[in-house]
């Protein structure tokens, strides 16, 4: 089966800094971790980047397939994750589809999963 690279990153708070998003972006990776592989997104810094990068706060991707299981997984820690930390948002992105998950019903959960299945099934070579 092949994989896909899922981005998923978080909306910051007012208060937050960057330690506390950084506390967060690893919990998230921590618990993404659980499921599959998953990688801290870095920024480019300067015009040639030939430094060491930085890290990006609040953004980690995820190896995925499409395996319904397994994207279950996946949207569960993200929901795990949201109530942990209300008001805050994720967004996946999916090769060029990107979804908003805030608090979904359970009927929106399931569509969820079957939308991001979807999306890697297209990014798919």
């Amino acid at each position: 089966m092949s994989h896909v690279r899922i981005r998923i990153d978080f909306t910051s708070l007012v208060d937050d800094d960057e330690f506390v998003l950084g506390e967060l972006t690893d919990e998230l990776a921590d618990d993404l971790r659980d499921i599959g592989e998953v990688e801290r997104v870095e920024l480019a810094t300067g015009p040639d980047a030939k430094g060491v990068a930085e890290l990006a706060l609040g953004v980690v991707t995820v190896l995925a397939g499409a395996d319904p299981g397994y994207l279950q997984a996946l949207v569960d820690v993200v929901l795990a994750f949201l109530r942990r930390h209300s008001g805050r948002r994720v967004h996946l992105r999916v090769g060029d589809i990107e979804l908003t998950i805030d608090r979904p019903t359970p009927g929106q959960t399931d569509e969820l999963v079957s939308t991001v299945r979807a999306a890697i099934e297209r990014t798919r070579p």
